[in-house]
């Protein structure tokens, strides 16, 4: 099977999770898809289990025993952001640098995504401009499937290859009850990430704020001194934070970002994603809506209730400690010749949890691009490029130990 038909295969399955739903998955069809994976991982001899409760998979081709292990992780699971079933895949051979027409009129635009032009010879993969594509993180998953097949069939020694399968991974519950037993591996990468020759090894420190507004309400003819509206108040609060937002922002600054609010007279509630690589600044960040908050409950009464949460730390606190599995895929990029890219990622992915459970995971690039929209699209020769990649760093992490043993 070609990575493109094992792709297509994987994206006909609609994984799209749910943060309405509480229990994991929140999506059956992610069991769907893993038990797919499972009986193609067995066929290739590696040696699985399933963890059907949660919709963990995990698996190991097993290499020996006296080489060091590595580890691949991705995620089942695709966006709520976007449409995620009826997929209908547009492919386009020896992509010509132009605008990408879509069936439904809407353009995929060079102007727009100038990274287009990067792909001009290559086959791209898109939507038919209705749904998401699902190459986060599908595309992921066929690349490793990829690399896995590889070793099978060429028995090219190495250590054991460690693989994880996850859910939920796009509603941050993608490591909730993740088996770091199961998963032998000392270092592992999570392949989730974007263009070819991406490596990240630091992401946001990341917090959720949720806000509920008790409001007054009464009738309007007479209100004075009597009405408390919630929706005012909660403009109040959106009107305060600085205008640090995800469409101002770039790089290494961070933001604050509302994707939920609703609200009446009687009450509002709000969802805020509170975002920065800089540990102070984070807690800056969480201190300031406090304050804010504070002010407002002097004013109206005590109304405001706040919830803030921390979801996940920037990786980078534990990796920088010991950069070696930063320079394996380095490494490994450039023996194939590859560009390596190394660039702070503005998000979260399973491998931050990961790190801080002792399991060191930086994010590897899938060749995908323009995640949790319609506009989403990938290029088939980068995909192809990256199993490359995987299938050199499992050479250079056996590569190295050979080395070591022969010093």
């Amino acid at each position: 099977m070609t990575l493109l038909e094992r792709f297509i295969k994987y994206i006909n399955i609609d994984t799209t999770s749910s943060s309405l739903v509480d229990k994991t998955p929140s999506n059956d069809n992610q069991k769907i898809l893993a038990k797919l994976l499972q009986e193609e991982l067995l066929e290739i001899g590696a040696e699985t289990y399933f963890d059907e409760d949660h919709c963990y998979l995990y698996a190991t081709l097993k290499g020996d025993e006296k080489l060091p292990k590595i580890g691949f992780i991705a995620h089942m699971d695709t966006s709520e952001d976007a449409k995620g079933n009826e997929i209908i895949p547009n492919i386009i051979s020896d992509y010509d640098g132009k605008d990408i027409i879509l069936a439904n009129g809407n353009v995929l635009s060079t102007t727009d995504y100038p990274n287009l032009k990067d792909q001009i010879g290559n086959t791209l993969i898109t939507t038919d401009g209705r749904t998401l594509l699902g190459a986060d993180d599908k595309a992921g998953i066929a690349e490793i499937m990829t690399m896995l097949e590889h070793f099978a069939k060429t028995k090219t020694h190495h250590g054991d290859i460690c693989v994880a399968f996850t859910p939920d991974e796009e509603i941050g519950k993608g490591m909730d009850y993740f088996d770091y037993e199961k998963f032998a591996a000392p270092i592992a990468y999570t392949v989730d990430g974007s263009t070819l020759g991406e490596i990240c090894y630091e992401n946001f420190n990341a917090a959720s704020a949720k806000i509920e507004i008790e409001g007054k309400s009464c009738h309007c003819g007479t209100a004075k001194g009597i009405m408390a509206n919630a929706i005012l108040i909660a403009n109040a609060l959106v009107s305060s934070l600085p205008n640090e937002t995800p469409s101002n922002t770039e790089g290494y600054e961070g933001f604050y970002h509302i994707e939920k609010f609703q609200g009446t007279v009687s009450f509002a509630y709000l969802e805020y994603l509170i975002r920065d690589f800089d540990k102070e600044n984070f807690e800056k960040r969480k201190q300031l809506f406090e304050e804010l908050v504070s002010k407002l409950n002097e004013k109206y009464d005590n109304r405001i209730k706040l919830t803030i949460k921390d979801s996940y730390y920037n990786m980078r606190n534990i990796i920088e400690k010991d950069m070696s599995v930063v320079e394996l895929a380095t490494n490994a990029m450039k023996l194939i010749g590859v560009k390596p890219i190394i660039i702070p990622m503005r998000g979260g992915t399973d491998g931050a949890e990961a790190t801080y459970h002792g399991l060191p995971c930086p994010n590897i690039g899938t060749g995908g691009h323009n995640f949790h929209g319609t506009h989403e699209y990938v290029s088939v020769e980068d995909m192809e490029k990256t199993s490359e990649i995987l299938i050199a760093m499992v050479k250079e992490n056996t590569a190295s130990k050979v080395l070591t043993k022969g010093e």
